[in-house]
């Protein structure tokens, strides 16, 4: 059976579950124990998830809510722009050092309801240039949800609704499905 494994934020962990229930069965799901918050958390978390995760075949991957985020009052995102880029950079060499057959498709970070959505539009940039600079697909999620926030984003304001991850996840499954043939 091919494997997806998936790694990334809250959405990734919400498209796991969806992802698991829809594709029993056909394929299997994997995914980190714990939320890869921002990239460069990813980035040095990738050491310890892999060993679990020895094969596969798809690799989804999403970073991004956390590094543009201004949790600390700094004035600026967390995750300065160019080292939101190159830690992209360095999390696409360490998938394909150790997943060197694995197709990597890169998926851009989903509206919110809480923030100026021009930082998150500047970052899915960010994102779709290394993926393009990289031979990346990319799973277009910000683009699916635009406009429509107040039917798929939680009241929290950043989180997907149970409707939201399941269409998240059927675009993940169109994505893959685009990479490797039926599943």
């Amino acid at each position: 059976m091919k494997k997806l494994v998936l790694f990334g934020d809250s959405i990734r962990m919400g498209c796991q579950h969806a992802l698991t229930e829809m594709l029993e069965g056909k394929m299997e799901v994997y995914g980190p124990n714990e939320n890869g918050r921002w990239s460069g958390y990813t980035l040095n978390s990738l050491r310890f998830w892999i060993p679990d995760m020895k094969e596969a075949d798809v690799i989804h991957w999403n970073n991004g809510l956390w590094d543009m985020g201004d949790d600390y009052g700094f004035g600026r995102p967390f995750t300065r722009p160019a080292d939101y880029k190159e830690n992209l950079e360095l999390i696409i060499q360490v998938l394909r050092k150790n997943y060197p057959d694995a197709k990597i498709i890169m998926a851009t970070t989903t509206p919110t309801l809480d923030r100026d959505q021009q930082i998150i539009r500047d970052y899915n940039e960010i994102l779709k240039e290394v993926a393009k600079e990289n031979d990346i697909p990319v799973n277009d999620l910000y683009a699916v949800f635009a406009g429509q926030e107040e039917t798929y984003v939680c009241p929290d304001k950043l989180h997907l609704t149970k409707e939201g991850f399941t269409l998240a996840a059927e675009k993940i499954i169109e994505c893959v499905e685009k990479e490797i043939g039926s599943i």
